[in-house]
Order: C-alpha cells, then structure tokens, then sequence
C-alpha cells in the first residue's frame, strides 16, 4: 500500500504546516507576533507625529495627522487583520489588534497629556478600532467561507476514485 502515492502535490507539506499551526508554541508566537505588529501599527504611522499646523491666515490648527498616514494605517492594518485571520481564530485577531494600538496610543498620549483626558481618548480609540476590525474581520470571514465552500466540489471532482 502506498497511501502517499495517491496524496496530492504539496498534500505532505500542507498537512505538517496545518500540525504546526495546532501546536501551541506556533499559536503563542503567532499572538505575539500579531500583538507587537499591531501595536506598531501606532508607532510607525502617527506616534512619531507630534505637531500640530496652524494656519498663518486663519490661526486655526489642525492635525497632528496627515490623510496619508490615516489611509496607510488603515490600509496596513486591513493587510495584518487579513493575515492573522488566516493564521489565528478571528475572536484573537478581533481582540488583540484593538488592544495592542490602544495601549500604544495610551503610552503616547499618557506621557504628554497633563489634563487626564487622554482616558477619554483611550475610551474612543479602542471602542472605535474594536469596532471597526470585528466588522472587518467579519467581512473576511464571510468573504473567506464563501470562497472556501466554492473550491471545495471543484477539487473533490478531480480526484480518481
């Protein structure tokens, strides 16, 4: 009997990347992974960004935010959502995303906001971010399912029997 004989290319590998992936050291990295990259997410699109610009005419202010960045973050963070809904169960990629940017938004807003409003602000940034990824990732899952559900006749027909 050669049970691997009938196996499908790459079945051999794709069946020991799916036991990693069930093994608990890979789910725990995978977490890590997703927790330090979203909290990143923060530092490398709005933490460094400081100033604020003020309308020599007007004297109004705005920012410290550019579009671009607002787009780049959200963009990046639809790429690492999309990631770990592949890697990790949604509920862990719905909560630890909101999570680690909000405690990276706390770390920056806390150290230079004297009037403790920056708690209000931490309310607002992870009530709108875990909102908007369990919607997101929402989205990918029903997009994912129908996706999955649809190639699987399609790859029971081309087996021989």
């Amino acid at each position: 009997m050669k049970p691997q004989a009938d196996a499908a290319p790459g079945s051999q590998w794709q069946d020991r990347l799916d036991a990693a992936r069930r093994s608990r050291r890979w789910r725990a990295l995978a977490l890590t992974a997703l927790a330090v990259l979203s909290a990143g997410l923060w530092w490398a699109w709005f933490g460094w960004d400081t100033q604020r610009d003020v309308d020599p005419v007007t004297g109004a202010s705005s920012g410290p935010y550019e579009w671009w960045q607002v787009r780049a973050c959200i963009v990046s963070w639809a790429i690492l959502a999309w990631a770990g809904t592949e890697l990790l169960k949604p509920v862990a990629v719905i909560l630890i995303m909101p999570a680690a940017f909000t405690a990276s938004w706390i770390l920056s807003a806390a150290l230079t906001d004297d009037s403790g409003l920056w708690a209000i602000g931490a309310v607002l940034v992870a009530v709108g971010t875990l909102a908007g990824n369990a919607v997101f990732v929402g989205l990918l899952r029903l997009l994912f399912r129908k996706r999955k559900t649809s190639a699987v006749p399609a790859a029971s027909s081309t087996r021989k029997p």
